[in-house]
């Protein structure tokens, strides 16, 4: 590849033009695809449209050539034969041409004649730039009839800039040069054009910047009518960038350089949620370019988002109050909420009050601020675990908590809440059930990351683990995406666990994206209220819709203790934000299987109920989950029937279901074969992992080979159940009490 370069060096920009002879597959057209052009339009169409006159025109039909040339491009490159290459170079070829008389029309477009005898500019007066960012179209007339294009973008504020380019042929070159941090006033730089063959040019460019304005923006809570932090998204609509509030927290120093570590946070949520937004404080003074801005807030799933423009005058100050409303308010029914999975480093006081202002911006009131680690180190360092190590502000609480041990290839990742240190032995760190024990004995509660997605083989260590009871949490909600499978293949063995969810920042992208609710009832809110909540299993996991459910008088995680077969009642609602969530459908599982669905009748009112009966049976686990027309969902904790001498699992999938977990444990044994074949024959991948696999494999076999017998003894179980379960098939007995879907 033929390479231009550009450098921006002590005030002076060098742009490099070769001259080469052009050359053709096609011997037999004149034409040759633009060079340059895709991404000089993609640049125009995305970010430099202004240039072109009025905007909204200008863009439509820039992008609509943009598509013409990338199609054609496409074609060209795929193109089977000369024929079909011909046509798309006569296609890119018009898109082409489309461009230079939208380029000839622009008012601001520079001509720079390097064919005279003393090359000149156009203009000689200061060129107007917007902003602090801005561009400059060129039109570089070298001789000859070749039309190529030409795109860079430059940082006024970096001491060197280099681009490389494709070199070209004589002909004309239309540059796209964009700025960025350009000073206030009035600047000149050198414009300095070498060619391959000819002597090279310096000209002046000189450009002016108005002077910013600035806007005072205060966020104000809607509770207590007082500044409140919240995330805020600007975007300068005169080029459609996101911009950085100058008040804006970059949490860099406290990723430890992990996932996206950056305080601009792009959460995994749809349409104006999922845009990029920055953490401020309550109270910003913000200097910004003159011109239309874009401003939106978001604090949280509780709250409206709140979307404005604002004009920015040169010189002037601009005063903007955001009070974004509540749509609902759960703490008031009794619910609050969490997140399980937060990494970021707690080591000063600073750090813990930027972390806490994020928490309070995303309105999340309990967060699990994990160290985490793998058998090399940890990351997020934290300043101690504990009561004595928690951060408290009112209503919002961080809680030092762990996510270690961590294996990708072999077992999966667990997490921890409310230790007082952290669990960590490499020497012993493929056996988990001995970090369970040891947090358990702390008073802390124990998990799994990542269930919900299936990652990091985590139903190998499930399997050993979950139907011992030493597990009381999994995430089953994640990156807007709800996964249920592992879920209710365990629950349906009859085991009982607590549905949680987790952002897992800076992986995630947003505190709170996805959030456990917790009910507390009528109790206060504290640290440890809503941690005694958790191990009870009082939560739903939701990234949109809320969720209530009641199986007679029992809540999620709640035990509904029977002699013998009766009526449960079952009511549940899902609700949501009508202003974008739209319609709602809501779903009661029995066993897994759906026993009752309902959809609301409109997105002007997102509410979804049903109220029936349902024959207990032998045993079961009742749940409810929601899904909003904007793919955000819901899902809570069961809560549990349990006939007596009976386990609640469903007792017709029994078979499956030991399959499927033999066979996870048949996994275990095939790693750390692998390991330790791999481990004496000196292999050059991963040796730490594979070695401490190999020498902790003994411990791995003697857990399988107990699950096993574990497992045996449930099959016999279910045999001896066999003659003590009624002869009535799970799910039968439905009797509806009435429903109100849209009320």
């Amino acid at each position: 590849m033929n390479i231009r370069r550009i450098k921006h060096l002590a005030g002076r920009i060098s742009l490099t033009i070769a001259m080469l002879a052009a050359t053709s597959t096609l011997a037999e057209t004149a034409l040759s695809f633009p060079e340059g052009a895709a991404d000089f339009l993609s640049w125009a169409s995305r970010n430099y449209w202004y240039l072109f006159g009025d905007q909204n025109e200008s863009r439509a039909d820039l992008e609509a050539i943009n598509r013409e040339v990338r199609e054609a491009r496409t074609a060209f490159s795929e193109a089977q034969n000369d024929e079909m290459r011909r046509v798309a170079l006569v296609r890119g070829h018009a898109g082409s041409m489309r461009l230079i008389r939208r380029l000839k029309d622009c008012p601001s477009l520079v001509r720079i004649d390097l064919t005279c005898p003393t090359p000149v500019m156009s203009t000689l007066r200061p060129i107007e730039l917007p902003g602090d960012t801005g561009a400059i179209l060129f039109e570089v007339v070298c001789g000859g009839e070749e039309v190529s294009y030409r795109s860079y973008v430059v940082d006024l504020a970096a001491t060197t800039y280099t681009v490389w380019a494709n070199r070209i042929s004589k002909g004309t070159i239309y540059v796209l040069l964009g700025l960025e941090h350009i000073p206030f006033g009035r600047s000149k730089l050198d414009l300095e054009l070498r060619r391959s063959d000819q002597p090279t040019v310096h000209l002046p460019l000189d450009f002016t910047r108005p002077a910013s304005g600035r806007l005072k923006l205060t966020l104000i809570s809607d509770d207590t009518g007082k500044p409140v932090p919240g995330m805020i998204h600007m975007k300068w609509r005169t080029d459609d960038m996101m911009r950085r509030p100058g008040s804006g927290i970059d949490f860099v120093g406290q990723m430890d350089n992990q996932g996206n570590a950056t305080g601009a946070r792009t959460a995994f949520l749809p349409g104006e949620q999922g845009r990029t937004y920055w953490c401020v404080p309550g109270e910003s003074e913000l200097s910004l370019a003159p011109g239309r801005w874009e401003v939106g807030v978001r604090r949280g799933v509780e709250h409206d988002l709140v979307f404005q423009e604002l004009e920015i005058r040169s010189g002037e100050t601009t005063t903007c109050t955001v009070r974004p409303k509540r749509w609902v308010d759960m703490r008031k029914r009794g619910w609050w909420s969490g997140d399980d999975h937060v990494h970021c480093q707690l080591l000063s006081d600073r750090d813990a009050h930027r972390l806490m202002t994020w928490v309070q911006a995303e309105d999340i009131h309990f967060a699990n601020v994990v160290k985490m680690g793998d058998i090399y180190r940890t990351y997020f360092e934290q300043r101690g675990f504990g009561r004595d190590f928690r951060v408290v502000d009112g209503d919002h609480v961080l809680v030092p908590g762990q996510e270690c041990p961590r294996t990708h290839d072999e077992i999966g990742h667990v997490l921890a809440m409310n230790i007082t240190r952290m669990v960590r032995d490499t020497d012993r760190y493929f056996l988990y059930d001995e970090v369970f024990d040891d947090v358990h004995k702390q008073g802390g509660l124990t998990g799994y990351a990542h269930v919900g997605r299936e990652e990091f083989h985590v139903h190998r260590d499930m399997t050993m683990n979950v139907p011992r009871g030493k597990v009381d949490f999994i995430e089953i909600l994640q990156f807007n995406v709800l996964g249920t499978d592992l879920y209710y293949d365990f629950l349906n063995l009859g085991c009982k666990l607590t549905a949680s969810a987790g952002s897992d920042v800076p992986w995630g992208g947003t505190i709170g994206e996805v959030r456990a609710y917790c009910y507390l009832g009528q109790k206060k809110f504290s640290a440890d209220a809503w941690l005694e909540a958790f191990r009870r299993g009082r939560t739903f996991t939701t990234s949109g819709p809320m969720l209530d459910l009641q199986v007679d008088n029992a809540l999620p995680g709640d035990e509904i203790r029977l002699k013998k077969n009766r009526k449960l009642r079952v009511r549940a609602r899902a609700w949501g934000d009508s202003a974008r969530m739209g319609k709602i459908k809501l779903e009661i599982v029995r066993h897994g299987e759906i026993v009752q669905a309902v959809e609301s009748m409109s997105s002007e009112n997102p509410n979804a109920e049903l109220d029936f009966t349902v024959d207990a049976g032998n045993g079961c686990w009742i749940a409810a989950r929601a899904k909003a027309a904007d793919g955000t969902s819901a899902h809570t904790t069961p809560v549990y029937v349990v006939r007596d001498g009976l386990r609640f699992w469903k007792y017709d999938g029994l078979e499956g279901l030991f399959a499927k977990r033999l066979a996870s444990l048949a996994e275990i044994e095939k790693i750390v074969v692998d390991a330790r074949r791999l481990s004496a024959g000196g292999n050059p991948g991963d040796v730490r992992y594979l070695n401490q696999l190999a020498q902790q494999g003994d411990g791995l076999i003697q857990r399988v080979v107990s699950s096993r017998a574990m497992y045996e003894e449930l099959k016999r179980l279910a045999e001896s159940e066999r003659q003590r379960r009624a002869p009535m098939r799970d799910g039968d007995g439905l009797d509806y009490r009435g429903l109100n879907a849209d009320p």
